[in-house]
């Protein structure tokens, strides 16, 4: 029996024997300029899964096996640091270096992966806390944005406040389908939509050979708060949005809203009050007798007249849109929590005055965000977010009833009389329908909306060893609002009692839209380390979502003075449209890394949709990327240079049809009295399915100087094929038009980012940042005859933009006198929306750590605009330059224009490039210790400042705004302006502080 028992104890002694040399290492982490300790640092042993974190004061313990090692610490917004163990350490102090220029941060690969931007494949724009909102306060999320993202076209369909911005990223990627990129929140598929309002019933503006709406609604992504936003990033091209599949041709744009960090509670209060204004003027003609006798016949020589003889002239530019509106904003949040347990709270009350008076915009925000681990392995993440946001629009843009804001302007000399009387009675415009200082007093326009966006994530380690680990992860999300819009015009407007759009007087425009969004994912990630210097991460899952939505419209009129229900008018229109989309998905991704030296990733991605003709059809969409880290490998020895990557990533996405296409549907009648359906004259295509981008792109990221510098540069070139376009069919078949797939489009383009620290000491630190972008587009293929683009102007008299294979699909053409005979000689090419380049750079100055000068300028060379609004004015003889004679040819400028019209567009074919001072921030944190002991036991922070939005703009265009957009999100459509909202600048005071 004694052999057993010594065997026995000699094989429990054997195998305690690693036990025993193993030893525990603790430490702290601090930050490197402050030594404030950092709760929720990742350390990991270098080559294995085995980790921990740091707790609340930065505190941290790991267990080690026998030997030297190396243990890597990671924390967001701070440089990675590899440290060696030696076997005798069991203390350490670690020091970590504040990441200023980004190069370390984490981004997205996948749908529930990421990497370090060192190890990253492919290019993709980072947008940070502080450089959306910190600057100055941004009332939209997509107004934030602008000139920060490299690649990115942004252009502005309404300066009226809410929002109304066009976002493409790498040049136009379909022409009749949608055209803006997938937003992703928290991991909800949240809805961009833009809902027209249907002021059209009383503007009429797609009366004048559009057929396009241009209400200038505010598109949905307006709702979000940008206070609320941690980090924001864009996959630009195919390889990095693949994992989208179907929805991601246009880009992805990945937003993560803040979250608690474990350690004391913080509340942070920010108070920011200013106002609007005009950002620039047009002015107006000064009349002779002689030229109002001319333009406006007998009554305008009889109005001149009263004018001259002491009634006076006035400024009708200043009076509707001079408007100095006030804004005020307050936010108001606390996070904190505990390490099993974090929370991140906010509300925001937002108010702003429009420049035109009753106008405006209100947006009320409450979010909760929650971290909770449950166990061990199981860990809870839930966002909830609800949005009360109020839009008053006014009544702008084109129409073809002399009803807008700007058209009424442009008819108006600045010698008539529309002011009020005592009784606040307007007069009648003697040469428009509508007097526009009436129409902005008594008119209502306004869109309301209640949204909630929530999700849940739940994070399960099914596996955790030294080598590998398995989790589960299983998400789900909800973004639904309700919409309504508003639009009263009293039987008091001049235009409701003329009767001008055939309608009875009194008009109540009513809109409802009801949008429900849900998705969700399952999804496995395994890591696996089989050797120290190989990782590979595989994951995997199945996607879902479902779309929703419910419009109605309703118009009446003949409304009954002083009633404001659709009872009470005498007759209704009604229309309601429905829309329905369900998508299935599957993925999978695997990433091979060799010690930080190659980084190979692949993937592939399903999507079937109820859109496509074939429901039940899978379309794949392939990835593939490769990362070279020279610096890593052994025959390295530049030690100037810490990082050059070379990196070559391909990918296929996809661009979903629109709701209906595969359908032939009826149009509703009455005949003989009696409601029907007839065959619509537009046939279904049910062989339609999803629009085909595939693109290469490659380039190499640089980084010097211990991270004082980095550049990054990226060649792409992406393939649209199987564009949606529409055919004319044999009238034999009943039918006129058919939408299919066909055609090709090709985008090429370059970007370059170039990143510095010229001074980084304790009493001056400079961060410059330079992005430069171009792309060159052309229509490669087109089976159908060259045709104007969806909402691409009126014609080629007044100039439009046309799809044209061999052509660039922005390109302007019109008609042109060639010969100078006074005849147009057939229609040309007259310019290019698209921009040769764009340039910004933004730069920050703190100086001792206290004061800072935050300036972001922007600069777009080329890209003309079809300047609508002069041709207007000109028409009315009220242009400012109209008697001006700028070629000295003895003929003033408005009579050579006006005799141009119908012989050649080139006039209002004009150069729409711009340099602008986007944002200028300047700040200054408070010493309160030192001047306020007391205080400064309660605040720990103090910070005063004063900030302005789109101060400054230089440019040769001839409106009120370069970056404009009748049309609003059409796919081509932009650069188009017929009398906008003017753009207007904000300047602000800024008061926050920190407890």
């Amino acid at each position: 029996m004694r052999i057993p028992l010594l065997v026995c104890f000699l094989a429990g002694v054997f195998l305690a024997l690693p036990a025993w040399g193993q030893r525990v290492v603790e430490g702290t982490v601090v930050d490197a300029q402050s030594d404030t300790p950092l709760p929720g640092v990742s350390i990991v042993l270098k080559g294995t899964m085995q980790g921990t974190t740091t707790d609340v004061d930065g505190r941290f313990s790991i267990t080690l096996p026998p030997g030297p090692h190396v243990l890597v610490f990671s924390f967001v917004g701070y440089r990675t640091r590899e440290v060696e163990v030696g076997p005798e350490v069991t203390t350490l102090h670690i020091r970590l270096e504040e990441d200023v220029l980004g190069l370390e941060e984490v981004v997205v690969t996948g749908l529930a992966t990421s990497v370090r931007r060192s190890n990253l494949a492919h290019a993709v724009a980072t947008v940070n806390a502080a450089e959306l909102a910190e600057v100055t306060a941004q009332p939209t999320l997509d107004a934030a944005l602008s000139g920060k993202v490299t690649g990115a076209y942004i252009s502005a369909y309404s300066g009226a406040p809410g929002g109304g911005l066009s976002i493409k990223l790498r040049g136009i990627s379909t022409i009749n389908g949608n055209a803006q990129p997938l937003f992703v929140i928290d991991g909800v598929l949240v809805d961009n939509s833009q809902i027209q309002s249907g002021v059209d019933a009383v503007t009429n503006a797609t009366g004048g050979g559009s057929g396009v709406a241009q209400d200038n609604p505010v598109n949905r992504i307006a709702d979000l708060n940008p206070e609320d936003i941690e980090s924001i990033e864009i996959l630009k091209g195919a390889s990095a949005a693949a994992l989208y599949g179907a929805r991601a041709s246009n880009g992805v744009v990945i937003i993560r809203t803040k979250r608690g960090r474990p350690g004391q509670t913080v509340v942070r209060v920010r108070q920011e009050v200013g106002f609007n204004e005009i950002a620039k003027r047009l002015g107006t003609r000064t009349f002779t007798a002689e030229t109002a006798l001319a333009f406006f016949g007998p009554r305008g020589l009889e109005e001149f007249q009263a004018a001259l003889n002491g009634r006076g002239f006035y400024d009708y530019e200043d009076l509707l849109y001079g408007n100095r509106g006030l804004l005020y904003r307050t936010s108001l949040s606390i996070s904190g929590g505990s390490e099993r347990t974090q929370f991140y709270a906010s509300g925001l009350v937002h108010n702003e005055e429009g420049i035109v008076k009753r106008t405006g915009y209100d947006k009320y925000s409450l979010r909760l965000n929650l971290n909770h681990r449950l166990t061990d392995r199981i860990q809870l993440e839930t966002t909830t977010n609800y949005i009360r946001a109020a839009t008053r629009r006014g009544l702008t843009g084109n129409d073809n009833s002399g009803t807008t804001f700007g058209i009424s302007l442009a008819a108006t000399p600045n010698f008539v009389y529309l002011l009020p009387d005592e009784n606040g009675l307007y007069p009648d415009h003697p040469f428009n329908s509508a007097n526009p200082l009436q129409t902005a007093a008594l008119m209502k326009n306004e869109e309301t909306v209640n949204r909630f966006i929530g999700s849940g994530r739940l994070r399960v380690n099914l596996l955790q060893q030294s080598r590998q680990a398995l989790q589960l992860i299983l998400e789900g999300g909800v973004d639904y609002y309700n919409l309504e819009n508003d639009a009263r015009f009293p039987v008091e407007l001049q235009f409701e009692r003329l009767n001008v759009d055939g309608r009875g007087p009194g008009t109540l425009i009513l809109r409802e839209a009801n949008t429900f969004n849900t998705n969700w994912r399952a999804l496995f990630v395994h890591t696996w380390t089989p050797a120290l210097d190989l990782t590979l991460t595989s994951q995997g899952g199945l996607t879902g979502a479902n779309f929703d939505q419910n419009q109605l419209l309703f118009v009446a009129d003949g409304l009954v003075p002083g009633q404001q229900n659709l009872d009470q008018a005498s007759t209704i229109d009604r229309e309601q449209t429905r829309q329905f989309q369900r998508d299935r998905s599957f993925f999978f991704q695997e990433e091979a890394n060799w010690a930080d030296r190659l980084i190979l990733t692949v993937g592939l991605r399903g999507d079937k949709s109820s859109i496509n003709g074939n429901v039940s059809r899978f379309f794949l969409y392939p990835k593939a990327s490769i990362a070279l880290n020279l610096h890593q490998f052994g025959f390295w020895r530049w030690t100037a240079i810490d990082q050059l990557k070379l990196r070559l990533a391909w990918g296929q996405t996809g661009n979903i049809a629109g709701f209906g296409i595969k359908y032939t549907s009826f149009d509703p009648t009455v005949i003989g009295g009696q409601a029907g359906s007839i065959i619509s004259r537009r046939r279904g295509f049910d062989q339609v399915k999803p629009e085909r981008q595939t693109e290469l792109e490659g380039g190499f990221d640089l980084s010097l100087l211990n991270g004082r510098a980095a550049l990054e540069f990226t060649l792409y070139r992406k393939v649209i094929t199987d564009l949606l376009l529409q055919r004319e069919v044999e009238p034999s078949t009943g039918f006129g038009l058919e939408t299919f797939n066909g055609g090709e489009l090709e985008n090429v383009g370059l970007e370059l980012g170039l990143s510095l620290v010229p001074f980084d000491r304790p009493d001056l630190r400079w961060i410059s940042q330079i992005r430069f972008w171009t792309n060159r587009a052309t229509v490669t293929r087109l089976p159908v005859p060259p045709f104007r683009a969806l909402g691409g102007g009126f014609g080629a008299t007044l100039g439009e933009i046309r799809i044209e294979e061999g052509q660039s699909p922005t390109q302007i053409v019109g008609i042109d006198d060639i010969d100078g005979d006074g005849r147009p000689d057939g229609v040309f090419k007259l310019g290019d929306v698209a921009p040769k380049f764009q340039l910004s750079l933004s730069n920050e100055w703190t100086i001792g750590r206290r004061l800072t000068l935050s300036v972001l300028a922007h600069w777009k060379y080329g890209g003309d605009n079809l300047n609508l609004t002069m041709l207007l004015f000109d028409l009315f003889g009220t242009t400012a330059d109209f008697d001006q004679d700028d070629d000295g040819d003895g003929i003033p400028n408005g009579i050579e224009r006006i005799n141009l019209l119908g012989v050649s567009a080139r006039p209002f074919v004009q150069n729409a490039s711009y340099f602008r001072i986007r944002e200028i921030g300047l700040y200054y944190e408070v010493p309160l210790k030192r001047i306020w002991p007391t205080l400064s036991r309660t605040v720990r922070r103090l910070r005063i400042g004063l900030s302005a939005r789109n101060p400054i703009t230089i440019t040769p265009y001839k409106s009120y705004d370069p970056e404009v957009n009748n049309f609003g999100t059409q796919p081509v459509a932009d650069g188009v302006e017929v009398t906008p909202y003017p753009a207007y600048r904000t300047f602000l005071f800024y008061l926050g502080f920190e407890l």
